[in-house]
């Protein structure tokens, strides 16, 4: 009898851990399918219902003039990015997608918009995304020095005055909030950042809320993300970094996200340390879905904030 105890707790233990290696593995592993079926990625995509306008935007990107780039990030990983350039540009946009999800989703619809303002677009692949390399996904904690990597290309490619923008959306907003928490050279003039959230951490959290797991799993999952991913839940977050970040903010969220709170937008413009910060909350669209749903009153904030950024220099 007295071995009863210490077998649950035995029992107890390996089920936890076992569980979180489950989760993370489910949440980080690499997510290759989405270079090779579109219409599986939008099968897979919470913006499902828009096929039509994924569909559209898939056409325009690929009757676009555009070139593969390649660079190699800090830490050796091999990234690829298409680079669709315009016409006497007045700076470029950088996108950086969602988890599991791909340029030409998450970003597909705006492209002809963004580059009707006078943007060259490069269409990045986070790691462990596409064809870019890398074995897991990091929710921003490593993919924000990889912003910085591809902020270095630009420079080197069209020298350090040529204006850039930096966009996100969901998990790539995290990534490009993160990433301003390291000083950027002065062309960075910009963020736009779509229904990001806070941190690996507290998106997890809330994920575990929802499906009724035990709180008590979230430290296992760390300790498995530390192992075998090479980062942590807690070491970073957007609130950190924008303390530290005068950058122009724009950030956007859907009132109705059922996926990222739209709180988390809202307690990431409080910590920002901007003088130039904007708020766009639209209160009938879900994760990813306020360009499609009010495009004209996205368009006319997008529009005033590029044009006011790009005027000025980064502080």
């Amino acid at each position: 009898m007295k071995l009863i105890p210490p077998i649950i707790a035995i029992l107890v233990f390996l089920l936890l851990f076992g569980g979180s290696f489950a989760a993370m593995c489910f949440a980080c592993l690499h997510a290759r399918w989405t270079t090779g079926n579109l219409d599986r990625a939008i099968r897979h995509s919470g913006l499902r219902r828009y096929k039509d306008e994924l569909t559209a935007g898939f056409r325009w990107i690929a009757a676009q003039p555009s070139e593969t780039v390649t660079i190699k990030a800090y830490d050796g990983v091999r990234l690829v990015a298409e680079y669709l350039p315009c016409e006497n540009a007045r700076g470029t946009l950088l996108c950086f997608h969602g988890w599991r999800s791909c340029p030409e989703i998450d970003f597909g619809c705006a492209l002809p918009f963004y580059r009707s303002l006078g943007l060259n677009l490069l269409l990045v692949n986070e790691r462990a995304h596409g064809a870019s390399g890398g074995r897991f996904i990091t929710f921003g904690i490593r993919e924000r020095r990889d912003v910085h990597s591809w902020v270095a290309w630009h420079s080197r490619r069209f020298g350090a005055e040529t204006p850039v923008l930096l966009a996100g959306l969901s998990m790539g907003a995290t990534t490009v909030l993160m990433s301003c928490g390291e000083p950027f050279p002065p062309n960075v003039r910009g963020i736009i950042a779509d229904c990001g959230f806070t941190s690996p951490y507290e998106i997890m959290a809330k994920i575990a809320r929802e499906n009724h797991i035990p709180r008590l799993i979230l430290p296992f999952v760390s300790l498995q993300t530390r192992l075998f991913a090479g980062f942590g839940l807690k070491e970073y977050s957007t609130l950190t970094a924008l303390k530290h970040c005068r950058l122009p903010l724009l950030l956007i969220h859907g009132e109705r996200d059922a996926f990222v709170p739209c709180d988390m937008s809202k307690t990431a413009y409080a910590a920002s340390a901007a003088e130039d910060k904007t708020l766009l909350t639209v209160p009938n669209a879900g994760h990813g879905q306020s360009y499609l749903l009010e495009g004209d009153r996205y368009r006319e904030t997008v529009t005033r904030f590029v044009d006011r950024a790009l005027k000025g220099t980064n502080q």
